[in-house]
């Protein structure tokens, strides 16, 4: 998001270890971009390059992580690429993260950074010397009194430790932000307003266009240990919500329901066959738990903003439990898609598109870091 999100979240200490760090490296620009997302069970990497006004996926890789080893994992992630990074966009998601979205008067984005420097207090329950922040004016072009706001804050602790999980690796980061705008990102760049090549899928696998007529979008990516509920007016984030239900609260469900492992569960999970009524069963408290938290948080902001919200798009890895779809449209009362964030890139002829479809809506927070190269 070339002017609304570039960098927004790069915490200070990072600028000031890159601005020495740059000193030292070649001035031409990488030819392809990585974004590495790294979550509760996996490090998912993504590589693009910028073909004139196209992108193309040069490279996806998923990895496990086994044991709580991140570092073994990111190890293998990046020892399969052709070659080693020159720089990396990478986030940080969950608790000891907020996003809020503030209406300040109007000033320069200067004038708005040095006065929320001192002020942030007002907007997140952290002491400041224990928070990085940052924020960004959304609507700058607006010819009113009052300015829309988007301010972050993350706990320096979460900052550090990546940080230093990859500069042990000798990686070189670029930026570090968060995982629900790194997302929102994939929307701002590639298109939201009907382009031919945005595209989604419906719960009957046809693919249509997410259109000019459907302004406001909600995007659940349902993740691991979070779900984050981010929801869009014209390509911009406006609301951003967690959510701390994921694919382990199903697991497990499911282990408990049926009496199996938790390993078993999972397995069941992602491959019901006909045993589906039984995981659906299991897992039906937690669905409705879910759909309850997102009807709260959807007719707060229809109400609050007087914006009708169109349609949900599910990513995430978790939003591909069968029958989810489904279940959601039935109780929510709106048009709900699977969406798949890699719809819209060219796609290298070395890359199984059949093996990548499988697991694009995993790719999604990987692919928007990746794009803040070319923001």
């Amino acid at each position: 998001m070339s002017n609304i999100l570039e960098k927004y979240f790069t915490s200070k200490l990072v600028q000031t270890y890159f601005n020495t760090i740059k000193r030292f490296l070649p001035a031409e620009q990488s030819t392809s971009a990585i974004g590495l997302d790294v979550s509760t069970g996996e490090c998912k990497l993504v590589e693009l390059k910028k073909l004139k006004n196209k992108y193309e996926l040069v490279k996806w890789v998923i990895e496990p992580i086994h044991n709580g080893d991140i570092k073994a994992s990111i190890q293998k992630i990046i020892s399969q690429l052709a070659t080693p990074p020159r720089s990396i966009y990478t986030a940080v998601f969950g608790k000891g993260t907020l996003i809020r979205y503030i209406d300040m008067p109007k000033m320069s984005l200067d004038d708005l950074k040095s006065s929320f420097s001192i002020e942030a207090d007002k907007y997140f329950p952290f002491a400041q010397n224990q928070i990085y922040t940052d924020c960004c004016i959304l609507d700058a072009d607006e010819k009113e009194k009052m300015m829309s706001v988007m301010a972050a804050a993350t706990k320096k602790e979460l900052i550090d430790r990546r940080t230093k999980l990859l500069d042990d690796l000798g990686l070189p980061v670029e930026f570090i932000g968060l995982n629900p705008i790194a997302l929102a990102n994939v929307l701002n760049v590639l298109g939201l307003e009907g382009e031919d090549h945005e595209k989604m899928k419906d719960k009957e696998g046809k693919e249509s266009k997410v259109g000019a007529e459907s302004p406001t979008v909600a995007l659940l990516d349902m993740g691991e240990s979070v779900s984050s509920l981010t929801i869009l007016v014209n390509k911009l984030p406006r609301f951003t919500r967690d959510i701390f239900i994921g694919g382990r609260d199903f697991t497990k469900s499911i282990s408990n329901a049926l009496a199996i492992s938790f390993k078993e569960a999972e397995e069941l999970k992602r491959n019901p066959g006909k045993k589906l009524k039984e995981v659906h069963d299991a897992c039906e408290m937690i669905t409705m738990n879910m759909i309850q938290e997102l009807r709260l948080s959807m007719d707060y902001f229809a109400t609050e903003m007087n914006q009708e919200i169109n349609k949900l798009l599910l990513t995430g890895g978790t939003s591909l439990l069968e029958g989810i779809t489904d279940n959601f449209e039935k109780n929510l009362e709106i048009k709900v898609s699977q969406w798949n964030p890699l719809s819209a890139l060219e796609i290298a002829p070395n890359i199984s598109v059949e093996n990548m479809d499988k697991v694009s809506s995993k790719l999604g927070v990987a692919l928007g870091l990746a794009l803040y190269q070319y923001d």
